[in-house]
């Protein structure tokens, strides 16, 4: 596991890259990593549940992590899934008050389902909140086991505020 940060590739362009058996850009696939954590001082990445659950449960290294979140009144991150019904790899942001570009984390045009956390997020399917405004369920603790045929698979950038 590990922390990461964004950093500057060839291009000049800001990659998310992640501590995960190695070191790993996150634009260039997850590996066997599940589940990916979003937060002000990097991302950290997990084979499953139980190793994040660990992690979370960890008071010094989740702590540390996810210090903006706990700094703030988003206590809990925003849950994203590649599948319906909650299933498949899951990307947590607990990072706010930036739109974040999903292609930074191999994650563009992947959203199924979704789970809003203590702070109101908003979708679109521009990159870094270009293009269109996604019209569901976006305010604190909102639950969507599906988010649609129009929406599905579209998501490219989220904030949350």
């Amino acid at each position: 596991h590990g922390s990461s940060s964004l950093h500057s590739g060839a291009s000049g362009l800001s990659l998310a890259v992640a501590h995960f058996k190695g070191i790993r850009a996150l634009s260039q696939g997850w590996g066997t990593a599940t589940i990916c954590v979003v937060a002000a001082s990097g991302t950290n990445c997990f084979a499953n549940l139980h190793e994040y659950q660990a992690w979370f449960a960890s008071t010094s290294t989740a702590s540390a992590a996810l210090s903006s979140a706990t700094t703030s009144s988003c206590s809990s991150g925003f849950q994203l899934f590649e599948n319906i019904d909650y299933g498949g790899r899951e990307l947590i942001i607990y990072d706010e008050s930036i739109w974040i570009n999903l292609s930074d984390y191999s994650f563009n045009d992947t959203v199924s389902s979704y789970e809003v956390g203590a702070c109101a997020v908003s979708m679109t399917d521009g990159a870094y909140g270009s293009g269109n405004v996604y019209p569901g369920a976006t305010s604190p603790y909102s639950d969507v086991s599906w988010i649609g045929s129009t929406w599905n698979d579209r998501v490219s950038s989220v904030y949350v505020w």
